[in-house]
């Protein structure tokens, strides 16, 4: 099996999911190849995919110092330190790869995600309207517009973006998680699975597609439920917004119960407080709960034989 061959079995094997297969067949191209900056770095790929980063971080340190000016190698450090929740460096590095590559549409993808996820909504809309004015009709475009609607809050165009994009290629992953998280907040509990486990048997490693899975679940649980349901709807906001939300509830409760004490009803004041209380309980509790759970996903999942 030649190098070429094996290389493009790697990205084979990255395109469903198989991740620690594409790893060895890295080890041995670079066993051949020690210094190839190429290798290195789809290695540090690959080892991000499986949230290995320090290990990721240390492939693609060797694949810079081998080849500085690729711009895949950047944009693979930029998702590093986005994942490291370090927003200035991820973004600084995604502005190094434009300036290797001004048109590379993964790079304006991955910066419009990071602007979205930081409620930079006019900025992000910018490099999804670069995505569109590169490649009009493309799942990329479709499935860009899509996220950024989910993100903003308008279901209705992330509906009708999400078709589109699953209309271009029904097995885009991405694109059946969202479709996924839409039938969810819309009650379709069996269509948002349906999607998680078309997305997991297409991808077996996909942790967005565990957690939307581990929220089908969710759903599901008559304790879990509700929270899913607010923590769903808060989650979407401004954190300005989010925390007004709280200190509503907590002024609205507090003046509940004194209006109620003040008219005479004590027992009622009593139990205007535990409700305040028990619902601050029930959200720290619901919280480890469903970490539990999607880490049960992450690590056990498996279907059943009859699917």
């Amino acid at each position: 099996m030649n190098n070429d061959y094996k290389y493009e079995q790697v990205w084979r094997h990255i395109a469903h999911g198989q991740l620690p297969n594409a790893i060895e067949l890295l080890k041995e191209l670079l066993a051949n190849e020690p210094n190839s900056a190429t290798y290195h770095g789809v290695l540090a790929y690959c080892l991000l995919l499986q949230m290995r980063i320090h290990a990721a971080e240390y492939e693609l340190k060797i694949a810079l110092q081998l080849e500085p000016n690729t711009p895949f190698f950047h944009l693979v450090y930029a998702r590093i330190f986005y994942l490291q929740n370090k927003v200035k460096q991820a973004l600084a590095a995604c502005d190094q790869a434009l300036q290797l590559d001004p048109e590379n549409v993964d790079v304006f993808e991955l910066k419009s995600d990071i602007l979205l996820a930081n409620k930079h909504f006019k900025e992000a809309f910018e490099y999804i309207q670069k995505i569109s004015e590169l490649n009009p009709d493309s799942v990329k475009t479709a499935f860009a517009f899509a996220n950024y609607y989910f993100q903003t809050g308008d279901n209705v165009k992330a509906m009708g973006f999400t078709r589109a994009a699953l209309g271009l290629d029904a097995q885009h992953q991405h694109a059946n998680v969202l479709m996924g998280r839409l039938q969810l907040i819309d009650g379709n509990i069996a269509e948002a699975e349906y999607h998680a486990r078309l997305t997991i048997m297409l991808n077996p490693s996909s942790r967005e597609a565990l957690s939307l899975f581990a929220d089908v679940k969710a759903r599901k649980s008559i304790f879990l439920g509700l929270w899913w349901k607010f923590n769903n709807w808060i989650s979407r906001m401004k954190p300005v917004n989010q925390v007004g939300v709280l200190i509503f509830g907590y002024v609205f409760f507090n003046l509940l119960s004194n209006i109620v004490f003040d008219l005479g009803y004590t027992s009622a004041s009593s139990v205007v407080d535990y409700a305040w209380l028990a619902i601050v309980v029930y959200s720290w509790i619901a919280i480890p709960i469903y970490q539990r759970m999607l880490n049960k996903e992450i690590e056990t999942f498996s279907f059943r034989s009859d699917y």
